[in-house]
């Protein structure tokens, strides 16, 4: 029975060193207060901006598109306060509609959400 004991050796400091690492990885957890009666439903309202092939602007369930030379302002009379914009693109729209609606968000401190393409 030589070297029946140096294997065994081995295994149990691979055992030992094992336990060593979980048990610091146990103890080095985060603390996160969790909320105990649930939370309440947010008050904040979400304006949904989808884009189009043609790089029009759909808002909310409406069927009426809109121009780029237009959407600014009626971001601005349908947007309450704390509301968050939730922008869709299509992936046949350009880049430059989904930019040109983040640029009128930060440039109006609106909160924006990015999504993906709506089907």
């Amino acid at each position: 029975m030589e070297g029946g004991m140096s294997t065994m050796t081995d295994l149990v400091f691979l055992l030992l060193i094992f336990f060593i690492v979980i048990s610091t990885m146990i103890t080095a957890g985060v603390n996160i207060d969790v909320p105990q009666n649930g939370g309440k439903k947010s008050d904040k309202q979400i304006l949904t901006i989808n884009i189009n092939d043609q790089n029009e602007y759909l808002i909310n369930k409406e069927r009426t598109a809109i121009s780029s030379e237009k959407i600014e302002k009626v971001i601005k009379q349908k947007i309450g306060k704390d509301s968050i914009i939730s922008l869709y693109g299509s992936n046949e729209s350009s880049w430059e509609a989904s930019v040109y609606v983040i640029d009128i968000a930060k440039q109006n401190n609106f909160k924006i959400s990015l999504n993906g393409a709506k089907k």
